[in-house]
């Protein structure tokens, strides 16, 4: 029993830091504009994108450790799969990257 609801404790967490993590990098995504300063979505990205990386790492903390042994193996799996997710999702949500009907 108690290994049942530890399992759904885990699944609900990791379920619920990759939405929160996704939607993190969406909405940084979203409000990255090309027309901008370069200096205004730096700071933007700067402030965004480690959020959503941290947000990543702890659902990919829980997700990894059922399917691997060791920590460090553990935990250079996670960091590398939270900051490719994050970037991902911050290119993905971006306006001006995506694809756009050509006028003819």
């Amino acid at each position: 029993m108690f290994e049942a609801l530890s399992g759904m404790f885990c699944f609900v967490t990791a379920a619920v830091s990759m939405i929160y993590g996704t939607r993190i990098a969406w909405v940084c995504g979203k409000k990255c504009n090309f027309k901008e300063e370069p200096e205004n979505k730096k700071l933007l990205l700067s402030e965004s994108i480690p959020s959503a990386t941290a947000v990543y790492l702890f659902g990919f903390l829980i997700v990894f450790s059922y399917f691997m042994n060791g920590f460090v193996t553990i935990f250079l799996f996670s960091i590398t799969s939270a900051i490719l997710l994050s970037h991902l999702v911050v290119t993905m949500a971006m306006p001006e990257l995506k694809r756009k009907p050509s006028n003819k």
